[in-house]
């Protein structure tokens, strides 16, 4: 923009120095599992979101077979289902909650919950409450830190631009460059540019989309505890799903049924 080369701003060298800084202290300060949903969510990240209407479609389908199930054979028939999802028929007809697996746990979890101890409803609305607290503080482990190594990136800039003004200072003396030592005090600051740019423009924009995907997640289980907690109460099948259904979010709205 300036006249400059853009060429200029391109030192591998800096790039290795940030990059790796970063990566070993995050690959250093977290457990694997942090690793492996963090490798998941920049899956989701750059292949997009699971959460879209057509797994809304599937709760709803879902929650509303097992219930008329269970409302017209008793719990027990529900047995089956919950114990082994892989292999029930109703379960097959749902694809997307069947590879969500902390979803199907939740489902198969909760509707087992109610087929061993039948609960009272305030109760049984409290603990589905605290489990998805419980899942969404797990799933927050991830931007929590990414968020971290985002403020960190600008520091590890300034790491290298300091090692690059070190190495510029064996230049001074003797019959000094002038053009040798400007290059070199430039890319001693192409460091802390690349770990100010890194920080703000893919470390943070990553995290906020992580904190999105967790919110779109933890609604869907909203849904279903919603959905749980009203047949708890012994309303119809048809009702308990119109209160799940009503917590949908308006960006994923599902009609009723005509």
């Amino acid at each position: 923009m300036a006249g400059g080369s853009l060429i200029s701003l391109w030192h591998p060298a800096e790039l290795v120095v940030i990059i790796g800084l970063g990566l070993g202290v995050f690959l250093g300060s977290t457990p694997v599992y942090i690793w492996l949903k963090t490798m998941t969510y920049l899956g989701r990240y750059f292949g997009g979101g699971r959460v879209n209407k057509k797994i809304y479609v599937e709760v709803l389908g879902l929650l509303d077979e097992l219930s008329r199930l269970a409302r017209s054979q008793g719990l027990l028939a529900l047995e089956n289902h919950v114990v082994a999802p892989e292999s029930s028929s109703i379960f097959a007809k749902y694809p997307l909650i069947l590879k969500h697996k902390e979803l199907k746990k939740f489902i198969v979890d909760n509707f087992g919950y109610l087929l061993l101890n039948p609960p009272q409803a305030l109760s049984f609305e409290n603990y589905l409450h605290d489990q998805i607290e419980d899942i969404t503080q797990s799933m927050m482990e991830v931007p929590k830190a990414t968020g971290k190594i985002a403020n960190l990136m600008p520091g590890f800039g300034i790491i290298a631009a300091v090692m690059g003004v070190i190495l510029t200072m064996n230049l001074l003396g003797g019959d000094m460059d002038v053009a040798k030592i400007g290059n070199s005090i430039g890319v001693a600051l192409v460091g802390t540019l690349t770990g100010i740019f890194v920080a703000f423009s893919i470390i943070a924009p990553f995290t906020h989309a992580v904190e999105v995907m967790i919110r779109q997640d933890k609604a869907i289980f909203v849904v279903v505890a919603s959905f749980l907690t009203a047949f708890a109460h012994g309303v119809s099948p048809s009702m308990a799903l119109e209160v799940g259904r009503q917590r949908i979010p308006a960006e994923f709205e599902v009609p009723r049924e005509g």
